[in-house]
């Protein structure tokens, strides 16, 4: 039992000298042919989301964009998550897709004068993770870039079911 614990506390320490600790966001959107497009914010600290800090975004189309375009959705949340300086500010960002999503969200922070690494994780036909974009550039280990992107994922899919499902029930109603 000692030995677990020892195990546990140098696992614990390496994290915080490589700076793992801090607070990874993951984001993600969720459509069906841009019906009901929602995105979403997921939270990793120290490799275990923090569930409260989640935060869904109803995809508005801003500028006219089309609800089913993912890279312009991806701008629309990173804007409007970033309009909330009190939501304190992540050490890296995770986003679904591969380089075309990264140098989205990379131009976002860029222009908003923010200094935040990106990675991606790119997935494969099965929908599972093939390969991640940029992880040691950003100081993300590969297991938590994995596991934030998971999480994004589960959560927009969670999300968006609940949002067809107010649609359905307001078409019944109407």
């Amino acid at each position: 039992v000692q030995d677990v614990s020892l195990i546990k506390e140098d696992w614990k320490h390496e994290r915080e000298l490589k700076g793992q600790n801090a607070r990874i966001e993951a984001y993600d959107t969720a459509h069906l042919s841009g019906k009901d497009a929602i995105g979403v914010m997921t939270v990793l600290e120290g490799g275990i989301p923090v569930k409260k800090e989640y935060r869904t975004f109803r995809i508005r189309g801003l500028g006219g964009k089309s609800l089913n375009d993912d890279i312009a959705s991806l701008k629309e949340i990173l804007s409007r998550r970033f309009g909330h300086p009190e939501w304190p500010y992540p050490r890296a960002i995770i986003v679904d897709g591969g380089k075309t999503h990264k140098k989205t969200a990379e131009e976002v922070i860029k222009e908003l004068g923010l200094g935040i690494p990106v990675a991606a994780v790119v997935k494969d036909e099965k929908h599972r993770p093939r390969e991640i974009i940029g992880s040691l550039r950003a100081g993300v280990a590969d297991a938590d870039a994995v596991l934030a992107n998971a999480e994004a994922h589960r959560f927009s899919i969670g999300r968006h079911r609940e949002a067809r499902r107010r649609t359905m029930r307001r078409q019944a109603g109407a």
